[in-house]
């Protein structure tokens, strides 16, 4: 199966690009993709909170294993049932170390898959600001789109998305993830192919026509 694997900072919309992804695959023309395996850490921790998977270093570490855990048994389900090819999985999560990011493409090289990184950044200032102490714009929209997404939560006025995506604890634990993320590089071979999706390029989200714009190119390759 094709495996996709999605990176970039808290909050910067990976998993609505997942969902429209995940959608457009479906309903592309080509109809080689027939079923999507979604994973994030509403998947792979079902009993934890967004908020409670990053609360210390040590969650951390469960967490990112966890979600690679469960993204090995998806790509070694789907070869051993002959659905390779046909089913495609995304994993949607921050995967901010460029090791952990090579543990998953080892995963996909075992199992014979195609494999792809794409990195969803806010504005494409978060190339710039990457490895700066100072947070970029997108950040601090971020920040601000988690906060609402906490209020709506925990005041009871959230839908299912929302409620599945979760929150962060704090502006503090989002600057902290932000820090420690390594960006993807096309010149390591296991970040090849690598997509950079402005999602700020296409908004509103739910335009067919931007939509297509950015997921096309990803599904031409899947």
């Amino acid at each position: 199966m094709p495996s996709i694997v999605l990176a970039g900072h808290p909050c910067v919309g990976k998993t609505t690009f997942a969902h429209l992804l995940a959608k457009r695959a479906l309903s592309h023309p080509s109809a080689s993709i027939k079923q999507i395996v979604h994973i994030s850490e509403s998947t792979a921790c079902p009993d934890q909170t967004k908020a409670e998977c990053y609360s210390n270093s040590h969650m951390e570490k469960t967490t990112r294993a966890a979600l690679k855990s469960e993204f090995d048994r998806a790509v070694i389900s789907s070869a051993a049932n002959n659905e390779s090819g046909s089913t495609l999985v995304i994993l949607d999560s921050l995967n901010y170390i460029k090791g952990y990011r090579y543990e998953l493409y080892c995963i996909s090289k075992a199992a014979g898959e195609r494999h792809c990184v794409v990195w969803i950044m806010g504005s494409n200032s978060d190339e710039q600001f990457i490895s700066s102490s100072v947070a970029s714009k997108s950040d601090a929209l971020a920040k601000k789109r988690n906060q609402e997404r906490k209020d709506k939560i925990q005041s009871g006025q959230n839908n299912d998305s929302i409620h599945l995506d979760g929150y962060y604890e704090d502006d503090d634990t989002m600057d902290q993830l932000v820090l420690r993320f390594e960006p993807p590089d096309a010149k390591n071979r296991w970040e090849n192919p690598l997509f950079k999706v402005d999602v700020t390029s296409v908004s509103p989200w739910d335009r067919d026509v931007q939509i297509e714009v950015l997921v096309d190119p990803l599904c031409h390759h899947l």
